[in-house]
C-alpha cells in the first residue's frame, strides 16, 4: 500500500505542513483524541471546544482538496500501530510541546517523524547555532501543499459531537473566537492593518485586549505556522512606509521559537525547576488561604485581582499581567511555582507548555540566571492602567473609585469608603500580605543563593536542561559563582 497516514496534532492546517507535504496526494489525514488529554484536569472545556472548531475548519480545507479528516479516539501509538499493521505508512510532525514525552519517543521510534518547525532535535550543542537554525527556518520557503489529495479510505472511529457528548464539553469562558486557519488568517490581516497601535499596547492590559494579535492559540494548535506569520509580516513591512512598526512583532516570532526549543531540550520543564538549588522551593509552605485568594482574584491588590479574574473569565491576559501575577504568587505570596503555573495552564486558551512553564520558572527566579523582576502591582496600575479601566471591567466592586483611590484602596479614609461604597475588609479585601516586606525578603533570599545557583551549572545535565540562549556564557556564570558572598553575610 502506498497510502500515507498523516497524523495531525498541533499542526491543524494544510499549508506549510511538512508531513502533509511529504505524503502528497497519497495523504490519509487523521486526528486522534487522546483520552489522557480529554480527561486531564489541566485541560479546560473551552480549549477542547477550540480544538474541535480547528478540526472542523481543517476538514473543510481537506474537502476543498477532495479528501476529509478521519477522527479516532484512543491511545495514539496503539491506533497508529494498528493502521501500520494494515499497511499504511505513518507520517507526523515531531512535537515535544505536550505532557506525554514517552508517547512522543515511541512515536519517533516506530513511525516517520518530520522536523520542519525550526526546533533543533537530537543534536549536541543545539543552542550554539540556534539563531542560525531559526533564521534558516523562518526565512525559507513554506512546504508545498498538495494540489489534490486522494479520497480518505478510512472510516472515522468517532464524531466531534460524540466527543462533546461523551466528555460533557461545556465551554465555561467567554467566546475567544472560532478556531481554525481561516480565522487565524483574518486575525493576522486585521492586526497588521492596525500594527501602529501594537507597540504602545503590549503592556497595558486594556489596550492589549484590543490591539494585540491574539494569534497565540492559533499558533499553539498550528492553525498557522510561525513561518507563515513571519513571511506575511515581513511582506507587509516591506511595502509599508513605517517598516519599523512591524519589527517588534517579528521579534516575538523569534522569541516564540527560542522558548519552544526549551521543552525539546528539557522534557521535565513542566515538572521541576531547571535549577536543582530551587527544586521544590516553597512547596512545603503551602497556604490554602493565599492560593485561593490569588486564584479568585481576592488578594486586595486591584490589578492582580483584575488579571486573575480576566484569566478565568476569558482564558487570556497579556504578557505583562501574566508576569506580574506569577511574580506575585511566587515572590510575594511565597508559594510553589508549579501550582501557579498549572492554574495558568488550565485556564489559558493558548496554553503552551514551553512558554507557560518556562516563563513561570523565570518569573519565579528558579532558573538561577535571570534578574529578579518582582513586579509592583501598584506601580503597574500607574504605568499601565492609570484610569483603572481594566480593573473596573473585571473588579466591578471598585468602579466607584477614582484613579487615585484605585491604586491603593486600602488607604482610603472611612469617609471615602462610605462615599464610594467600598468597605475595605468587607466587600473588598484588605491586602493579603505586605508586598514591600515580602519583596525585600525574597530579594535577600535569592541574592544569598545566587552563588549556589550559578555553581549548579557546572553539571553538564543541568546546563543542557536549562537550554539557555548563547548570550548566557557558561564559563562566566560559573566564575561568578566563586565570587558570590555566603548566606551568613546577608
Amino acid at each position: 500500500m502506498d497510502r500515507k497516514v498523516v497524523w495531525h496534532r498541533n499542526d491543524l492546517r494544510l499549508r506549510d505542513n511538512k508531513a502533509l507535504s511529504e505524503a502528497g496526494q497519497k495523504a490519509v489525514p487523521i486526528y486522534i483524541f487522546d483520552p489522557n488529554w480529554l480527561e486531564n484536569e489541566l485541560v479546560s472545556d473551552t480549549r477542547i471546544e477550540f480544538v474541535i472548531e480547528c478540526l472542523q475548519d481543517l476538514n473543510r480545507q481537506y474537502q476543498a482538496k477532495n479528501s476529509r479528516i478521519a477522527l479516532f479516539k484512543g491511545n495514539p501509538v496503539k491506533v497508529l500501530s494498528g493502521l501500520q499493521d494494515e499497511g499504511y505508512e505513518i507520517y507526523f510532525n515531531e512535537d515535544a510541546n505536550h505532557f506525554r514525552r514517552q508517547m512522543e519517543e515511541k512515536a519517533r521510534q516506530r513511525f516517520t517523524g518530520f522536523t520542519g518547525d525550526g526546533i533543533v532535535r537530537n543534536k549536541e550543542g543545539a543552542r550554539k547555532n540556534w539563531r542560525a537554525n531559526a533564521e534558516n527556518y523562518i526565512k525559507s520557503k513554506p512546504f508545498r501543499t498538495p494540489e489534490d489529495i486522494e479520497d480518505n479510505p478510512l472510516e472515522a472511529g468517532i464524531k466531534l459531537d460524540e466527543i462533546r457528548e461523551k466528555y460533557d464539553i461545556e465551554p465555561e469562558k467567554k467566546k475567544f473566537g472560532p478556531g481554525g486557519s481561516k480565522e487565524a488568517g483574518k486575525r493576522l490581516q486585521d492586526f497588521l492593518d492596525n500594527i501602529e497601535k501594537y507597540p504602545s499596547s503590549i503592556s497595558s492590559p486594556i489596550k492589549a485586549e484590543k490591539n494585540t494579535s491574539h494569534l497565540s492559540p492559533y499558533i499553539r494548535y498550528g492553525c498557522v505556522s510561525r513561518r507563515q506569520v513571519f513571511r506575511h509580516a515581513k511582506w507587509r513591512a516591506k511595502n509599508s512606509e513605517k517598516p519599523d512598526k512591524f519589527e517588534m512583532f517579528i521579534d516575538r516570532i523569534y522569541w516564540h521559537l527560542n522558548i519552544s526549543q526549551k521543552v525539546e531540550d528539557n522534557p521535565k520543564l513542566h515538572k521541576e525547576s531547571v535549577n536543582p538549588v530551587f527544586r521544590d522551593l516553597n512547596k512545603e509552605d503551602r497556604s490554602e488561604e493565599k492560593i485561593n485568594a490569588w486564584k479568585k482574584g481576592e488578594t486586595g491588590y486591584p490589578l492582580v485581582d483584575a488579571s486573575m479574574r480576566a484569566l478565568v473569565e476569558t482564558g487570556w491576559i497579556n504578557f505583562r499581567m501574566r508576569a506580574m501575577c506569577a511574580t506575585f504568587f511566587s515572590y510575594i505570596l511565597g508559594q510553589w511555582w508549579k501550582e501557579g503555573a498549572d492554574f495558568f495552564y488550565k485556564h489559558l486558551i493558548d496554553s503552551d507548555i514551553a512558554i507557560n512553564y518556562y516563563q513561570w520558572q523565570m518569573h519565579s527566579g528558579i532558573v538561577g540566571v535571570h534578574k529578579h523582576r518582582i513586579y509592583n502591582p501598584t506601580k503597574q496600575i500607574k504605568d499601565n492602567d492609570p484610569e483603572g479601566k481594566f480593573i473596573k471591567k473585571y473588579v466591578p466592586e471598585l468602579r466607584a473609585l477614582s484613579p487615585e483611590q484605585i491604586v491603593k484602596p486600602w488607604e482610603m479614609s472611612d469617609k471615602e469608603q462610605r462615599k464610594t461604597g467600598v468597605d475595605i475588609g468587607k466587600n473588598y479585601p484588605e491586602p493579603i500580605v505586605n508586598r514591600k516586606n515580602k519583596a525585600q525578603k525574597a530579594r535577600k533570599f535569592f541574592k544569598a543563593k545566587k552563588g549556589e545557583a550559578y555553581a549548579a551549572f557546572k553539571d553538564d545535565e543541568v546546563w543542557k536542561r536549562a537550554s539557555l540562549s548563547p548570550k548566557h556564557d557558561r564559563e562566566q556564570i560559573i566564575e561568578n559563582a566563586s565570587n558570590q558572598k555566603s548566606l551568613t553575610e546577608y
